[in-house]
């Protein structure tokens, strides 16, 4: 019978990314008498690794792991987009997992990647402050491993890893003030997932920009959210009921949404309704009014996270870095001066 890491793995009472480490002689953080447990389980089922594998070890790979929440998503797969040219003008190639936004997926995908012996990890994490067991199952992982990790826009909770993203709050900002400028006072918010650090920083800008224009803060004007065009559809309907005249969706999934739902409400979206996105996807200057929005430099993200992942892994440290960029406005056809 031939034994599989699965099988060492189950005896041995150790996960299959702990085995594949040991075996593989790979620099960690696996205590010794772990390692000992896993080598001796080995030998009672004369384990054999494949030899090419065992080979791919001593040297790179030359491959990146990449995570993402959603690839339905043209945020997502325009970020990849940037990563994977950037990757290649390195000679790397990329493998991509996607998570589904749901967080033990995060856990399994970087066990799969840490298994196939990528160089380093790229991750736009579906981890949420709440998901306290798997965030903890990640973080031991990357630690056991001593895989690089690069976390683009949205933070792993309870670690400091380096991270390239947008000036969100400034973004929120820039997206009320827009509204409020008009004229709009009433002035809806579709959120993201609050318990994520960027959906919480685009909340806080829009606050922010209220109190600038010392206009209350009006909790019967917020709509949580969960970044997908349903959840911007069913919010818009809730809002457009509590009489506000504007919404600012934290990503253009939701404004698509929303717009969707104001005009089978009757809304004349740029004349007497306004919407504002946030992200800039390709598919805000297709609608039948494009779509204004908070534009986000995208493919230089993907990009950047892809190079300063390769600096990580050419030359590892451990003080960590943060790349911050800064957002744009973009305005289209979907806002317009408040109409009483």
């Amino acid at each position: 019978m031939a034994y599989t890491i699965r099988d060492i793995a189950e005896k041995a009472g150790v996960s299959i990314t702990t085995v594949s480490l040991v075996l593989n002689k790979k620099e960690c953080r696996i205590s010794q008498k772990t390692r000992e447990k896993v080598l001796e389980t080995a030998r009672s089922f004369n384990y054999n690794p494949n030899t090419n594998a065992r080979a791919l070890v001593t040297k790179k790979t030359y491959t990146i792991g990449l995570i993402i929440p959603d690839i339905s998503n043209p945020f997502f797969s325009e970020m990849a987009k940037g990563i994977e040219a950037e990757a290649q003008e390195h000679n790397y190639s990329v493998i991509f997992c996607n998570s589904n936004e749901q967080g033990e997926k995060d856990v399994s995908n970087l066990s799969l990647l840490v298994g196939k012996q990528v160089d380093g990890l790229i991750i736009t994490t579906s981890l949420r402050d709440s998901d306290v067991k798997h965030i903890q199952q990640f973080n031991r992982i990357v630690y056991e491993s001593g895989i690089p990790v690069v976390t683009v826009d949205r933070q792993i909770p309870q670690k400091n890893y380096d991270f390239v993203s947008i000036d969100h709050m400034e973004g929120g900002f820039m997206a009320t003030t827009h509204l409020l400028e008009l004229g709009h006072r009433k002035i809806g918010c579709i959120t993201g997932p609050l318990d994520s650090t960027s959906a919480r920083e685009r909340y806080n800008g829009y606050i922010n920009a209220l109190g600038m224009y010392g206009v209350m803060l009006n909790e019967d004007f917020v709509y949580n959210g969960d970044y997908s065009m349903e959840s911007g559809f069913n919010g818009a309907k809730v809002l457009i009921e509590r009489g506000v005249s504007a919404i600012f969706a934290c990503n253009d999934m939701m404004a698509c949404g929303a717009y969707r739902q104001a005009h089978l409400m009757g809304k004349t979206v740029g004349k007497d309704f306004s919407i504002i996105g946030y992200d800039d996807i390709p598919l805000c200057k297709i609608l039948e009014q494009p779509l204004t929005t908070i534009s986000q430099p995208i493919s230089k993200v993907g990009r950047q996270a892809c190079e300063l992942l390769i600096e990580l892994i050419s030359k590892p440290r451990s003080s960590k870095k943060n790349i911050i960029l800064l957002p744009s406005l973009i305005v289209r056809s979907t806002t317009s001066k408040f109409v009483e």
